[in-house]
């Protein structure tokens, strides 16, 4: 059995965690895991004795605890010449130098700014933003030798080696 202790409203109903304070966010409860909410803590136990899906589920709501007071942020940046990205109501479309431009929907649990050579995701929901972006960085992979393509913040160049022995 774990504890966690809360500041912010919690509301269980229906299968579902509802947590509340700057933001909102929600999470579906799995089927052998069992939530009791007493004053300002939550109790977590698993039905199955299964630790992994106890600890799993226990790490996504401390993520969403800290993505609800200030949201979890990613920063990918792109260059190339002639590369454009904008928004259009909730699609993003991609001009990096395709024939045709790349278009994804933006789910709404995610915010996106873009600025002249970055964009700015931001989210209540760790593991969600995480899978955008990763969608984002496979439409056009950053080549090292032309310096050309979307990378995040601190990317690892891995250039090969050029001699051969």
């Amino acid at each position: 059995m774990k504890n966690i202790i809360l500041k912010e409203k919690v509301l269980i109903k229906n299968g579902f965690l509802f947590v509340k304070n700057k933001y909102f966010g929600k999470i579906k409860i799995p089927n052998d895991i069992i939530l009791n909410l007493k004053e300002n803590n939550i109790f977590l136990s698993s039905i199955s004795f299964k630790k992994k899906n106890e600890i799993s589920f226990l790490k996504t709501i401390k993520n969403l605890l800290i993505g609800i007071n200030n949201l979890w942020q990613k920063t990918i940046f792109f260059s190339g010449i002639g590369y454009k990205i904008f928004i259009k109501k909730n699609e993003i479309y991609l001009n990096l130098g395709f024939s045709d431009s790349k278009i994804l929907v933006i789910p709404n649990y995610i915010t996106i700014e873009i600025f002249k050579e970055k964009i700015v995701l931001k989210s209540v929901f760790k593991d969600k933003i995480g899978i955008f972006v990763n969608k984002l960085l496979k439409i056009k992979k950053f080549n090292p030798y032309k310096k050309k393509g979307m990378f995040l913040e601190n990317p690892i160049l891995k250039k090969s080696s050029k001699k051969k022995q």
